[in-house]
């Protein structure tokens, strides 16, 4: 089994690229100090910073769930990128202070669609005024 740095490299190779396909400038800070895994340049000229998080392991439900208890009122998280390893895609979350977030794959199991976060709702890198 890979070790936990391999896995988070693998998902911030997969959002570079993703990020690139999208056509955004991606830089990436010079040490892990900052917190912060990749700076973005938007088509005005500002930046937002990305953190990645990458999810290896299939859910036991209908959904994954993604846990940023570090990043809370810390202003040093606009999006966070959660690559989701055995599909291999991507949602791009504005990130908002949670201590966590859930991002529905599929239908639960009960049926239920509405009231649901879902993954394929952040293929594409969020538009900011």
């Amino acid at each position: 089994m890979a070790n936990s740095n391999y896995i988070g490299t693998l998902g911030e190779l997969a959002v570079r690229k993703e990020l690139l396909r999208q056509d955004y400038k991606v830089y990436i800070p010079e040490s892990d100090t900052a917190q912060v895994d990749l700076v973005i340049e938007l088509g005005n000229g500002s930046f937002k910073r990305v953190q990645v998080k990458t999810i290896n392991n299939k859910p036991r439900g209908t959904a994954v769930e993604v846990r940023l208890k570090k990043y809370v009122n810390t202003d040093r998280v606009d999006v966070v990128a959660v690559y989701y390893r055995p599909k291999d895609i991507i949602a791009f979350v504005p990130y908002s202070n949670e201590k966590n977030f859930i991002l529905a794959l599929e239908t639960g199991k009960n049926n239920q669609k509405k009231n649901r976060t879902w993954f394929y709702q952040y293929e594409r890198f969020p538009e900011f005024s």
